[in-house]
């Protein structure tokens, strides 16, 4: 599943387990497991539903258990299920069915219909438990206050191009800088602020000496971010080290002071052709677009180090401010102070130590141990043997493996079993098959010493030794 579209699921569940705490009267209640299932059966009925989320609901009180079935593509609400385990549909998807089955909805027997989760999960289902959900809403509130605070430094970027436009538009009067935007926008029936020249004393210059002077992007009425110059004609050329591409990697981004913020995906991404044959701390170097609040376009200069990882810092352009000393000196390839990795693993660090508890014991293996006979439990419920889901276990907490990876190793190992008892079963039937197996002139002399034989059991003779 595209990590896009996971994100909006898990999104989407954790606002319905909210609703449902939230809107509910019952103080004991509380939701555990909410899942995702690509394609649910109503056993009985014959249905089958596309995209549905389940959550299940404890009552402390009464110690039971009962299910919410929730439309994903609609968030509407399917069914509950009762402690019995007893559907009952809403009303609003009875309507959907008539109007699917037409005629044949009387044939649907909706009574007395018993739910069941789905024997084998597809690799699109998503389980999503009650700790997983905290974690996931404590990275989106992190992620979301690093957000804020690169969107305020735009901001703040803004109100001082802010107040100097005002400032121009009360003199009725452009700077140079302006007029050249103008000109460029009106000629491509596009905004000035969709116009981004780059400053002729920039690092970007600096570490890249070789690009075309008077260097400008621009997002064009399609909404394609291109890079262009103006030759010493006065015309607009393409430039040869820039061209769009469709991957966008994720991206840590480095604030004001030098320090990496907020890991983030861009709105677009540019490839370059030789920008790049000095340091070898740097893999690959790409141009990040970013678009803020105000629809303003904003462009970073993305390298890529040997960890694989994307670190991200603005290019100066005019009629921004330039960037701080400090970002300048820990970005410069010129001075051979640019080091992605350096960065990006400070970043990875902190986002570990932000997942860590006091005593230095990350959260998840604490859960792991708590909960060692539930996680166990739930792997022999998917179908594993209990020996295997105490390995997928162990090498969860050993060998610090995801779900997914220990469950690969294991059944990695489950097949090697089958193999191995597949091949001894064949080596055993040779063997019988070569103890039983005689000289065939040996065997007619065998058979003519026995009386009363059919000549049904003769064609079997003759069938089984044909070609000896």
């Amino acid at each position: 599943m595209v990590k896009e579209r996971e994100e909006e699921i898990r999104q989407k569940i954790l606002t319905i387990a909210d609703s449902i705490e939230q809107n509910s009267s019952i103080k004991e209640l509380s939701v555990e497991n909410v899942n995702y299932y690509k394609e649910i059966s109503f056993r009985g009925v014959g249905i089958q539903e596309q995209n549905v989320i389940v959550a299940t609901i404890k009552n402390s009180e009464d110690d039971t258990t009962t299910y919410n079935l929730y439309s994903e593509d609609t968030n509407s609400l399917i069914a509950t299920v009762d402690t019995t385990g007893k559907m009952k549909f809403t009303s609003d998807y009875i309507e959907k069915l008539i109007e699917t089955y037409k005629e044949y909805f009387r044939t649907l027997d909706l009574d007395d219909v018993e739910f069941n989760f789905p024997q084998e999960l597809s690799e699109e289902d998503i389980v999503f438990t009650k700790e997983e959900r905290e974690r996931f809403r404590e990275e989106r509130e992190r992620s979301d206050t690093r957000g804020k605070e690169k969107s305020k430094e735009r901001e703040q970027k803004e109100v001082i191009e802010e107040e100097r436009e005002e400032e121009q538009e009360e003199n009725k009067e452009l700077t140079p800088e302006e007029k050249e935007r103008e000109e460029i926008a009106k000629k491509k029936g596009i905004k000035s602020n969709d116009v981004l020249f780059i400053k002729e004393n920039s690092n970007f210059y600096k570490d890249h000496p070789n690009l075309e002077k008077n260097l400008y992007f621009f997002r064009d009425k399609d909404g394609i971010v291109k890079a262009e110059y103006i030759d010493e004609n006065g015309m607009s050329q393409p430039s040869k080290f820039f061209e769009p591409t469709l991957s966008r990697e994720e991206t840590i981004s480095m604030g004001s002071d030098g320090n990496p913020v907020v890991r983030e995906v861009p709105y677009q991404v540019l490839k370059t052709k030789g920008l790049n044959n000095i340091d070898k701390d740097i893999v690959d170097i790409r141009i990040n677009i970013k678009i803020d609040s105000y629809g303003y376009l904003d462009i970073e200069e993305s390298r890529q180090g040997k960890n694989g990882e994307w670190l991200a810092h603005d290019i100066e352009v005019k009629g921004r401010s330039y960037n701080s000393h400090e970002l300048n000196e820990r970005t410069s390839i010129k001075s051979r102070r640019a080091d992605p990795d350096e960065q990006t693993n400070a970043y990875k660090q902190l986002e570990k130590n932000e997942n860590a508890t006091n005593d230095g014991i990350q959260y998840d293996e604490i859960y792991m141990q708590k909960h060692a006979e539930e996680i166990i439990s739930n792997l022999q419920e998917e179908g594993y043997e209990r020996d295997d889901a105490v390995q997928i276990y162990n090498y969860m907490l050993g060998e610090d493996l995801t779900l997914e990876q220990a469950k690969d190793k294991v059944n990695e190992q489950i097949l090697e079993r089958a193999k191995d008892k597949v091949n001894e079963q064949i080596n055993e039937r040779t063997k019988e098959v070569e103890k039983n197996t005689v000289d065939y002139g040996e065997r007619e002399e065998i058979d003519n010493s026995y009386e009363g034989r059919t000549p049904g059991e003769d064609a079997w003779e003759r069938r089984m030794y044909r070609g000896h």
